[in-house]
């Protein structure tokens, strides 16, 4: 029995033994409450987009075109026996490589065991830690190539096929995340966008001889956190692997190395705003090891204009990364109009990237969104200095109901 068998079995052992429960104990309260339930029938909601965006310059592995895509999102969510059951699709054409897609981001059944411990299980986009835009301790996968194109930054977070278990207890609360199969990032991988690869030494688009090679095993993750007047506290966990490609194989493939996470944040107010720390002890286990830290802190600057800075390090054997960001939001009165700049930069790799925004809210039910991908550097192949030749501009606009 393959893992995503076992895991569907657990979700319908669980939702049996939640659905027997319910009628062993409170057969009375079921009856009365079944009624209010069905009459309120299923939250359906979605919207319609269309995006648009291109490259600044022509690159020798990609066309100007960076995005072009009709998208149709539909969600819905319905209780029943004491069990919430969650359904959001999306469905596109891509213009870019001129195909549909379909995928399913949530698919799951959420309900209540033991009085103190909630169970989601099913496809869920997961998300923990306390990083804006940099991730210590959250190794769910990422979506890249959405993030880079022009994409609502939801998408940033991929989904995942995993069973999660939230117990609440006096001294401390746990969360458990299992995922039956490795789920990796939408990394990059030169289709969409080019990058530097250490193999070649140089830029390069999509190569049909590289083969990513993807690890079959299961993945763990775990969370214990607490908030202690006003203070949140967290360790984390984590058994797995690397999201994004960083070894290769005995033949020179990509693959994902064995990664083993162990953490800590902290995260309370502090004067008129809210700092945060967090690191992270990544072991590598083939390659060296290195940490990752950071801090941040975050105010309202002046009326509805707020500010967010963190310092990042991540250090290793070999060398040391460090980066700063700042976001910048205003929002109008109405809080109809919002203006945001997010920036990365590298002191000590000399690059960064920024990422302006204009968000506008018509109506109720129609907005648009535009925006910049901006890439600089001083050589090619740091982290933000491999993408430029993909800067690109982008609009949307989306009718939601």
């Amino acid at each position: 029995m393959s893992h995503r068998n076992i895991l569907t079995f657990t979700v319908l052992f669980a939702i049996a033994c939640s659905a027997a429960a319910q009628d062993t104990w409170q057969d009375e309260q079921w009856e009365s409450s079944w009624v209010t339930e069905q009459d309120e029938g299923i939250n359906v909601y979605g919207f319609v987009e269309a995006a648009i965006g291109g490259r600044f310059e022509s690159s020798p592995y990609h066309k100007r075109l960076s995005i072009a895509e009709p998208r149709l999102q539909l969600g819905f969510d319905e209780r029943w026996k004491d069990i919430t059951w969650t359904v959001k699709a999306d469905g596109w054409y891509d213009g870019f490589d001129e195909t549909w897609h379909g995928q399913i981001r949530e698919l799951n059944a959420q309900f209540t065991v033991f009085e103190n411990t909630d169970i989601k299980v099913g496809r869920q986009v997961l998300t923990w830690g306390t990083g804006d835009y940099l991730f210590l301790n959250d190794m769910f996968p990422k979506d890249w190539q959405s993030f880079f194109t022009g994409r609502d930054q939801e998408y940033l977070k991929a989904p995942s096929d995993a069973l999660r278990v939230t117990s609440y207890f006096s001294l401390f609360n746990v969360d458990f995340v299992w995922s039956p199969e490795f789920d990796p990032d939408n990394y990059i991988n030169g289709k969409r966008i080019s990058y530097f690869s250490p193999l070649k030494g140089a830029l390069t688009g999509y190569d049909p001889s590289v083969t990513f090679i993807e690890p079959q095993r299961d993945e763990y993750a775990l969370r214990l956190f607490r908030n202690h007047n006003g203070v949140e506290y967290a360790l984390y966990g984590y058994d797995g692997f690397t999201k994004s490609p960083e070894t290769v194989t005995e033949d020179y493939q990509p693959t994902f190395g064995r990664l083993t996470v162990v953490g800590a944040s902290v995260r309370r107010t502090l004067g008129p705003g809210i700092i945060n720390t967090e690191v992270a002890h990544h072991n590598s286990h083939k390659e060296a090891d290195h940490w990752r830290a950071l801090i941040g802190y975050e105010q309202e600057l002046f009326t509805r204009f707020t500010g967010g800075f963190q310092a990042y390090v991540e250090k290793g054997d070999a060398q040391t990364r460090t980066v700063l960001t700042t976001r910048l939001t205003w929002r109008d009165e109405r809080d109809d109009l919002t203006l945001s700049l997010f920036a990365f930069v590298s002191p000590n790799q000399n690059d960064g990237y920024l990422r302006p925004t204009v968000d506008y809210r018509i109506d109720d039910n129609w907005s648009f969104s535009a925006g910049f991908n901006l890439f600089f550097r001083e050589r090619s192949d740091t982290f933000f200095g491999q993408f430029t030749e993909n800067n690109n501009a982008y609009l949307r606009m989306r009718y939601a109901f």
